[in-house]
């Protein structure tokens, strides 16, 4: 097989398993659930069936590119490794930090699923994409991850992708377009928070807090600017 197939398998593959996680995590698809399954259903179970199919789709995913011709581009070793793997040591605890911020039984589906299968009336829907917590008065809670990005659990991965001491051709080409995609997917997911939040999530987004690392502010609302900032929300 040639380079240039190879490299159009792992577009593809990758570019199928995004593709699918976006539309299945769409307000399009989940609107459609609801309408089809009724609303008590749709929260209790989708969450809960849409991790179990990204997880069954992400080791498909991994064992299809595993089996493609590949090559090693480098390897790095001794202390340079060691640092490299601390890096992606530090994009694991990001991860784990930011999802426990956003709350990890509820982000899962697994607070609405437990209430589903205990029968009660009134069961929540999983929060609106991966922004921060929200409390019981509609006020962000930022702190920890959230002041440094507004979108950790996005940003976290890069380090894990892109720091592995042994990089080969595919790891590298899937890192590329997973990198993309998060990107662009934080930049979709922000709208989908704006919609959600309005202005408690727009004065967070006109904040201090850098998009993602770098440029402070990509997305700009048409409304007037707030000037509360991420300290502020977390002082409330």
């Amino acid at each position: 097989m040639t380079s240039g197939a190879v490299a159009a398998r792992v577009l593809a593959s990758t570019g199928a398993f995004a593709l699918l996680h976006s539309m299945l995590a769409s307000r399009t698809a989940k609107s459609m659930a609801a309408r089809t399954f009724g609303a008590r259903r749709r929260n209790g179970l989708y969450r809960a069936f849409f991790n179990t199919q990204a997880s069954v789709a992400t080791v498909a995913l991994a064992m299809y590119l595993r089996q493609l011709p590949d090559r090693e581009l480098y390897v790095v070793r001794g202390p340079a490794a060691t640092l490299m793997r601390a890096g992606q040591g530090a994009g694991l605890l990001l991860l784990l930090e930011a999802a426990r911020r956003v709350g990890v039984l509820s982000i899962t589906g697994t607070s609405s699923f437990l209430r589903f299968t205990r029968g009660d009336d009134a069961v929540p829907a999983e929060p609106e994409a991966q922004g921060p917590a929200v409390d019981a008065y509609g006020r962000l809670k930022v702190g920890g991850p959230f002041l440094r990005s507004r979108h950790p659990l996005n940003l976290a991965p890069l380090p894990i992708f892109w720091l592995n001491p042994r990089m080969t051709r595919n790891l590298a080409m899937f890192s590329a377009i997973a990198t993309a995609y998060l990107w662009l997917g934080s930049l979709h997911e922000e709208r989908r928070l704006l919609a959600a939040y309005g202005d408690a999530y727009r004065g967070y987004v006109n904040g201090t807090v850098p998009f993602f690392f770098g440029a402070r502010t990509l997305l700009k609302s048409p409304s007037a600017e707030l000037t509360v900032s991420a300290n502020a929300f977390r002082r409330r």
